[in-house]
């Protein structure tokens, strides 16, 4: 049943933040005033994120235990595959031969898009880094308390809130979403956002309730990220 419950709240989360992503970054018309209705469903979903993250907290201790009775030797060798899409090494090598493909075939759109990508990826990634050792929420691995903080602290044993690998895929599958408006690069994006976030709560370096925050933490700053860049861009 809390298996259940950890795919419907991730869904959730992964759904309300790009629905909202895609809705924002459509150019601007004129349209009659949105409805009390629209109003009322778009406040609705603003709660969905937080409600959920809430509720994974509560059930921070039973999902590691459940996550440690489900390990076996293929689960391994899919962590140890999935692991290196959240991480720098192979992020940015990806991001520049991206870019010099696109300058050389003179896609200009292509080239723009993996700079306004690499962009929020850079300022998903310094929000990242400043909260790690602000928050202190201890690793699950050290001594398996959810409870547990230690804020303003280098040790990096206490720096489990936010994920890094979770923000950094987060952060490059909203800013694809938003710029191509594409259902499968969408989808491809998030089942990529889901995979790091299991691999992490998988090798007991997270707790579930820190890869879901950082799914929306990513979202959020990778969206503002690119508004702000279409919106530059727009006055020139």
């Amino acid at each position: 049943m809390r298996p259940n419950l950890l795919l419907v709240i991730v869904h959730l989360l992964l759904i309300s933040n790009t629905a909202a992503a895609q809705k924002d970054s459509v150019a601007p018309s004129p349209s009659p005033a949105p409805s009390p209705s629209s109003q009322e469903g778009a406040s609705g979903q603003r709660w969905i994120a937080p409600i959920g993250i809430a509720a994974l907290v509560a059930l921070d201790p039973e999902l590691r235990e459940w996550s440690l009775r489900k390990h076996s030797r293929s689960l391994d060798r899919l962590a140890k595959s999935v692991n290196p899409l959240g991480t720098a090494q192979r992020i940015v090598p990806a991001m520049a031969v991206t870019y010099a493909a696109g300058l050389l075939t003179h896609r200009e759109s292509l080239a723009n898009g993996t700079l306004n990508t690499a962009v929020a990826y850079v300022a998903t990634d310094l929000i990242e880094s400043a909260l790690k050792p602000v928050i202190g929420r201890e690793r699950p691995h050290f001594a398996g308390d959810s409870h547990r903080f230690h804020p303003f602290t280098r040790n990096g044993d206490w720096h489990s809130l936010p994920s890094a690998h979770v923000a950094h895929i987060a952060s490059i599958a909203e800013a694809i979403s938003m710029q191509t408006h594409s259902p499968a690069l969408t989808a491809l994006g998030d089942a990529m956002v889901v995979l790091v976030a299991w691999d992490r709560v998988y090798e007991d370096q997270h707790w579930t309730s820190d890869v879901a925050a950082t799914i929306a933490l990513g979202r959020l700053v990778s969206s503002a990220t690119i508004r702000w860049l279409e919106s530059r861009r727009e006055r020139h």
